[in-house]
């Protein structure tokens, strides 16, 4: 490969090192740059052309040093055949080519996640969006290509609505259980101090019963 470039790019350099008389013959074009150069300087500036000589790639145009000519083919116009498709493309657009180019390249359809070539992907997705998804708010079935239009405005307020309530209950639940613990902590401690009172009116009770016995006895 490099060297049919090689071999292509010759008779350009050959003529790259080629001076032509502007009309006036005061002053040289150098093709290589495509700059004036005045009489007197043409012998140095052939020697030091001859050295550093550039060329002109005949596929981009871009000035390329004579010694990077045969890389710079090979990155970026070297072709390459596509075994998906057998287009040939140069080597600097095979990336490209690949992922959105290609028409056998495979993509995924937004109904099914079926993959299909890029080539018959949308008459697939014409009859796969056609297909029907049952939506049970409505009780009746949708279109997958409607599908989320359908969603979007009839069931995202209420789904918005369902969770607003969901919280909103959760929230008054959680209120409640707060409220019912403190009354069953006053009603556990009121229980407790009824039986302490109880407990010593009946133990009040029985001494002054005790003593009423002792008292008659005496008598």
């Amino acid at each position: 490969m490099a060297a049919a470039a090689h071999t292509a790019y010759t008779d350009s350099a050959w003529m790259h090192v080629l001076c032509l008389w502007i009309t006036d013959h005061t002053s040289l074009r150098i093709f290589f740059s495509n700059r004036e150069i005045p009489s007197p300087n043409i012998a140095l500036h052939s020697a030091h052309c001859a050295r550093n000589l550039h060329l002109k790639c005949e596929h981009c145009g871009d000035m390329v040093p004579r010694k990077h000519m045969d890389q710079h083919y090979d990155d970026n116009h070297a072709p390459v055949n596509c075994p998906r498709c057998e287009q040939t493309v140069e080597h600097e657009l095979w990336d490209l080519h690949k992922r959105l180019q290609c028409p056998q390249r495979m993509l995924a359809c937004q109904y099914c996640k079926f993959e299909l070539p890029a080539a018959d992907i949308f008459e697939h997705q014409d009859v796969c969006g056609n297909r029907t998804k049952y939506c049970q708010p409505c009780n009746k079935d949708i279109r997958l290509r409607e599908w989320i239009g359908h969603e979007l405005l009839l069931h995202s307020k209420t789904n918005a609505a369902a969770e607003s309530s969901r919280s909103m209950l959760e929230k008054e639940e959680g209120g409640c259980h707060k409220q019912v613990r403190p009354a069953f902590g006053l009603n556990h401690k009121q229980l407790f101090l009824t039986i302490a009172i109880t407990g010593l009116a009946v133990l009040i009770g029985s001494i002054l019963f005790q003593r009423r016995i002792g008292s008659s006895e005496a008598l």
